[in-house]
């Protein structure tokens, strides 16, 4: 039996494996090293009412100090920003959302996009916010089981937490999105529009907005110490002597097994 059905068989026994498509249940956070620093993923990032940057409150350069602090914010290990009160009290104003506080305009149930074993565990995994400077909004998310802080919304406006400084108001600002989530939402509406049509429509239009690879491609690599071979099936190729590599190879293969009989 060669190589290539052996995989064959793995291939098919793991997609029939019904325990292959259950998703790994996060059960605890892994203790960071002393030295690991602080990263972030947008893994769970989402917009919605209040928490967009559709509003002419916002300033057009807020996205780009997100940026910035980020960057200033990678440069910390987590044993700083866990140990060190002053830092969390004070530039970071890094804390638990208080999910009772006055006029709050979310809760946690609320961020129903992210997966349930984050969303069901607040003891684990509770939503945390990071001042982005002292008054311009924060940062929303949460840390996974290895520790990195998935951004889960942006908050220019400072809603997640309205504060006695402001009178405990919440200010208005819309998903902002952009060309490509618009399309796609137009697209998904449109489809809804005409589902109960009889025709295969809706499910065209719904597949091509899930677009996967279906034409595999072929890779071929060839060992050459001075680029002479490469450069020679290249010219052949050229000529119109072969159609390409593959072709060159499986002429090689033919003759060395002529040479057998």
């Amino acid at each position: 039996m060669n190589i290539k059905s052996v995989a064959a068989k793995q291939a098919a026994r793991h997609s029939h494996d019904p325990l292959s498509e259950k998703v790994k249940k996060v059960v605890a956070k892994v203790k960071p090293t002393e030295d690991q620093r602080w990263s972030f993923s947008y893994r769970y990032f989402s917009e919605m009412k209040n928490f967009g940057l559709d509003s002419g409150r916002i300033d057009k350069k807020w996205a780009l100090s997100v940026v910035y602090r980020l960057q200033e914010l990678s440069k910390l290990t987590l044993s700083e920003v866990f140990n060190s009160r002053d830092l969390a009290e004070g530039s970071l104003r890094f804390h638990e959302i208080n999910w009772n506080q006055k006029n709050i305009p979310i809760q946690r149930a609320d961020l129903h996009w992210i997966d349930k074993d984050y969303l069901d565990n607040p003891e684990e995994f509770p939503i945390m916010q990071i001042a982005v400077s002292r008054a311009e909004g924060r940062l929303v998310g949460f840390f996974d089981e290895q520790n990195s802080f998935q951004i889960v919304l942006f908050d220019p406006l400072h809603n997640a937490q309205p504060s006695k400084f402001n009178g405990y108001k919440v200010v208005l600002c819309q998903p902002l999105g952009c060309e490509l989530t618009a399309i796609r939402d137009a697209a998904s509406k449109a489809a809804a529009k005409i589902a109960e049509r009889e025709c295969d429509c809706s499910q065209d239009l719904s597949g091509a907005l899930t677009w996967r690879k279906s034409h595999s491609g072929t890779a071929i690599v060839i060992p050459s110490f001075d680029n002479s071979i490469v450069n020679d099936a290249d010219d052949l190729i050229e000529l119109g002597v072969a159609k390409d590599h593959e072709h060159i190879i499986r002429a090689g293969i033919d003759a060395l097994l002529a040479q057998q009989e």
